[in-house]
């Protein structure tokens, strides 16, 4: 469970996050939607600890130990929780495989075990990622690479993941594919995915939870069918939306 009580945070003089308190379940896949400018990857950034806590607390619950952001030191934290933000500029000369290693690092401390390189491997096949594992970061396509940073994360084997618009520059396989894996990594290995989606339709298919967010404050929480409404699409983003269904979930057309 995550837990986030009375957090505020602003950038000079500009308010980007109001008083979110905010309960996210584990071993879901939880998605945060919402207009750009919402708040969304502040609230990542600070989570994960890329920006100082301002105001309120934050706290991740591991086997019902408590794990708060600010008391937490930085090698349980990296163990903790592991963030793919949208801004991602990896330097070096680096072979696809090496980079995966690095998020082992909170593990091996610089000396790879067997136990290492088993999990590089494993992500490496379950990301479809085998005639990618030699070549250099400096030879893939932004889709590519985008896929190797999401298997880094991943390589980082931490119980909660916080994936800020991971489909960029991911073709529809892929997307689907991505989603697929991070639902598996939810509800058969127990972690918690958080991850900022602007595909809609992708978060009311794979989400088990839906955080809406809109000038800095969460609006609602709920299933996808709970949460992605008419109303919900007029209030975010002002657009006329038909809602249908497919399979018990809803899938948003834009009338407009």
């Amino acid at each position: 469970m995550i837990k986030i009580n009375q957090l505020s945070h602003q950038i000079g003089k500009q308010q980007i996050l109001h008083d979110i308190t905010l309960s996210l379940p584990p071993a879901q896949v939880i998605a945060l939607i919402g207009p750009n400018g919402a708040g969304k990857s502040t609230l990542f950034s600070v989570m994960a600890r890329l920006q100082p806590l301002q105001t309120g607390s934050i706290s991740f619950y591991v086997a019902n130990e408590k794990r708060d952001i600010i008391s937490c030191d930085a090698r349980t934290l990296s163990t903790t929780v592991a963030m793919l933000s949208q801004e991602n500029h990896v330097q070096g000369r680096l072979r696809v495989h090496e980079l995966l290693m690095f998020g082992r690092y909170p593990y091996h401390q610089g000396r790879p075990t067997a136990s290492d390189q088993q999990k590089v491997a494993e992500i490496i096949e379950r990301f479809e990622l085998q005639a990618l594992a030699n070549r250099f970061l400096s030879t893939l396509s932004g889709g590519q690479r985008q896929r190797v940073l999401i298997a880094m994360i991943v390589c980082q084997d931490t119980p909660y993941l916080l994936l800020d618009e991971p489909l960029n520059n991911l073709d529809m396989y892929h997307a689907g594919r991505l989603m697929r894996e991070l639902r598996s990594l939810s509800h058969t290995e127990q972690k918690t995915v958080v991850i900022v989606l602007h595909d809609i339709n992708q978060a009311a298919q794979f989400a088990d939870t839906v955080v809406t967010m809109h000038d800095g404050q969460v609006m609602d929480v709920g299933s996808p069918a709970e949460v992605l409404t008419q109303e919900t699409m007029k209030t975010l983003y002002n657009i006329e939306a038909t809602v249908l269904t497919h399979a018990g979930r809803p899938v948003i057309v834009d009338t407009a």
